[in-house]
């Protein structure tokens, strides 16, 4: 009993879930859903009624108060600011007529003030026997000519343009013109210098030879006899070149020793000095070594 009151709850939620899916979709599909239905307007709220008063001026505020015996702010404590309240006097903050005049002084749109007819700023009343001034009616400038005037005018100062039909002239233009000749073709045989050696090479070779000359003439200026020079002998020349190497190893031997040999000890500027020193000497002693290894060496003689 159970068992079968449950599948007829649960047949029975099936067939109203159905009908309800069936009744939308013919809702959907129906041909009064195409006519608009009324939509229901939403009642208006009460009007908002302020509970402050409308017609006093906002706290600290500094509307109106040009003009008065007021200070530049006006309802400083929030209390209204009325008319005979404490530190108030007997003054309002709103003018009776402060910016559209007083009452009933509108005037028609055509009675305009004319000059002079005013009270006040400036104007002057005239009697009735003074006349005002009337300009002269006479033109002072010649008066702007015409289209017409300007068109004879132009005429008269520019030629007639000519007419030319461009197409016609230069056709006629080119059947009377005569065909251009191209250039007469070169012998080269009958050059002056054909089969010849040009003349700007007999040139450069004997600015060549003019070179080696000069070149040789003082090579053999310089082995001959050197004023105030003297040649030295291959001992004292051994000598020296002995003399140096000694100094080499001497200076050598003390950069070695030094502090300053390798580059993770130059901390400091004398150190940096005193590398370059030595460097400089030793490279001074090696450039004298290669000169005294010449065969001919030449020093300057004694007085």
């Amino acid at each position: 009993v159970v068992a079968s009151s449950a599948l007829s709850c649960r047949l029975a939620s099936r067939v109203s879930t159905h009908n309800r899916a069936r009744a939308t979709t013919m809702q959907e599909e129906s041909i009064y859903s195409l006519i608009p239905q009324p939509i229901e307007q939403a009642p208006r709220p009460p009007r908002h009624v302020s509970k402050h008063n409308p017609v006093v001026q906002p706290t600290f505020s500094t509307f109106g108060l040009k003009g008065t015996s007021k200070p530049g702010y006006e309802n400083v404590a929030g209390d209204g600011g009325n008319a005979g309240a404490a530190g108030y006097g007997q003054h309002t903050y709103k003018k009776s007529h402060a910016t559209f005049g007083t009452v009933n002084n509108a005037k028609a749109p055509t009675d305009i003030q004319q000059k002079g007819t005013g009270i006040g700023g400036g104007s002057v009343v005239l009697p009735d026997e003074v006349k005002p001034i009337v300009r002269s009616t006479g033109q002072r400038k010649p008066p702007v000519p015409g289209p017409k005037v300007c068109h004879d005018e132009y005429k008269s100062t520019h030629p007639a343009r000519e007419e030319k039909n461009f197409v016609t002239a230069n056709a006629v233009e080119n059947i009377l013109s005569e065909p251009k000749k191209g250039a007469e073709p070169v012998n080269w045989t009958e050059k002056p210098h054909f089969g010849k050696v040009p003349p700007y090479l007999n040139k450069i070779k004997k600015e060549i030879s003019d070179e080696y000359e000069y070149i040789r003439t003082m090579q053999q200026s310089q082995e001959g006899d050197h004023p105030g020079l003297r040649p030295i002998g291959e001992g004292e020349r051994a000598e020296l070149i002995d003399q140096l190497k000694g100094k080499w190893d001497e200076v050598n031997a003390i950069y070695q020793r030094s502090s300053c040999l390798s580059l993770a000890s130059l901390d400091t500027i004398g150190k940096v000095k005193r590398k370059e020193m030595y460097e400089a000497q030793l490279a001074q002693i090696e450039r004298d070594i290669e000169k005294l290894s010449k065969p001919v060496v030449y020093v300057k003689a004694d007085d």
